[in-house]
């Protein structure tokens, strides 16, 4: 009778074992097939990239500032509304240098620490509130925006404004550094925070080149400058995480470059990639619509440290980003700059850059379950997310393996 009983007992516990399996196959498939696509794409062309993607078109520093002083000298000329100081009669002679003498070239990036934000402000006295500077020496080739999207990063944020600074006087560059916080909702949208920063930017100045600019990027070397070309430019194209190499022919995110003529004809970026993941890969999509050449730089100059830190919560990785790697022509017409929303809550010209904190739609209802989950993941790219049913799912279907085993 107790053989018969254990017996029933097996069987039942094997059929609720066998239920639960089904539940979590079930309810995984659809996001797992969604991050397996994403990340086997990526694998698969950074196997390609290593092994075929050509060299730069510049192979020594010398080639590369001559290629680039010829190009500067004929494109980059001020706009006349931009002309400033006494060099407003637009006398070409009084033009800054293109490669200034100020110029240091490899910045030993290790030794530097974030300064407390008293000290940056006292070793950076001439900036205009806002974080705007201007040579008083010459009158400046281009007027330019940086804009970094940014939340809860305030060390990392501080260590590239020690570097930015420096760096871009030394350019001899008229700048405004343009930091977009975003106030609402929890999950960060990156690509919604730049589009914001471009349209309010574009009401502070008439600005020549905008350069959108992640915090956790610290360039390496001044003489990748900070400028715009007649194409979208990849500024930071080669970075330490991928051994100063570029990991797929595709890839345009980090540190991107755009006059504004350039940047409205691809609509900006998209405003549907809340979290992590997407919004730099459909942008490579938007400028490959429009038939534009992306241009880089020769990784003797286009050099970048990425700040290891840990994922943030209000960012987690975005299950449905692997729509980013399909070619939508049409979407890229009515998803961007014409369809942006967002509230300005507060903005302040603070000494070492123009803050504007930002209010955005809410994100889509899928991250409500992904705020409750847990995180698996390998390496640097999550490849499980799990629910709060999921997690029940799993942990019951151990338990009755346990009880079988046992």
């Amino acid at each position: 009778m107790m053989s018969l009983s254990r017996r029933c007992t097996r069987t039942v516990i094997c059929v609720i074992f066998l239920i639960q399996t089904v539940v979590f196959i079930v309810t995984m498939m659809p996001r797992q097939a969604a991050v397996q696509k994403v990340t086997t794409t990526v694998l698969e062309l950074d196997t390609v990239a290593m092994t075929t993607a050509a060299p730069p078109d510049n192979d020594t520093l010398e080639l590369f500032l001559a290629d680039y002083e010829e190009q500067c000298e004929r494109q980059f000329l001020p706009k006349r509304s931009n002309f400033v100081g006494s060099y407003g009669g637009g006398n070409r002679a009084s033009l800054c240098p293109c490669i200034p003498d100020s110029l240091e070239g490899p910045l030993n990036i290790s030794a530097l620490h974030p300064l407390p934000i008293g000290e940056m402000e006292l070793q950076q006295k001439e900036l205009k509130p806002g974080g705007m500077w201007s040579p008083s020496s010459c009158q400046p080739r281009q007027r330019v925006a940086i804009i970094i999207p940014f939340r809860d990063r305030e060390e990392h944020l501080m260590l590239l404004l020690n570097i930015l600074h420096p760096m871009l006087q030394r350019q001899m560059l008229h700048y405004t550094i343009f930091v977009i916080e975003q106030s609402r909702p929890p999950v960060f949208n990156k690509a919604a925070l730049m589009n914001t920063g471009y349209m309010e930017a574009r009401n502070v100045a008439d600005f020549d080149c905008y350069i959108f600019h992640d915090v956790d990027m610290l360039p390496e070397n001044d003489r990748n400058f900070y400028t715009c070309s007649e194409s979208p430019r990849h500024v930071g194209s080669h970075i330490d995480k991928w051994k100063y190499t570029v990991p797929y022919p595709g890839i345009f995110g980090g540190v991107t470059a755009f006059t504004k003529e350039l940047f409205e004809h691809v609509n900006g970026f998209s405003n549907q990639f809340y979290g992590w993941g997407g919004e730099d890969d459909d942008m490579y999509s938007r400028i490959r619509a429009k038939n534009l050449t992306i241009v880089r730089f020769s990784k003797t100059v286009a050099r970048y440290t990425m700040i290891k830190h840990k994922g943030d919560v209000g960012n987690p990785y975005n299950v449905k980003s692997g729509i980013a790697w399909k070619f939508r022509p049409k979407h890229y017409l009515i998803d961007g700059l014409n369809s942006l929303r967002y509230k300005l809550v507060e903005v302040e010209l603070r000494p070492l850059y123009f803050w504007m904190l930002v209010a955005l739609p809410p994100h889509p209802s899928y991250f409500k379950r992904s705020q409750r989950s847990i995180r698996v993941t390998s390496g640097t790219k999550p490849v499980l997310v799990l629910t709060s049913v999921e997690r029940v799912s799993l942990a019951a279907a151990f338990l009755w393996y346990s009880l079988i085993l046992g």
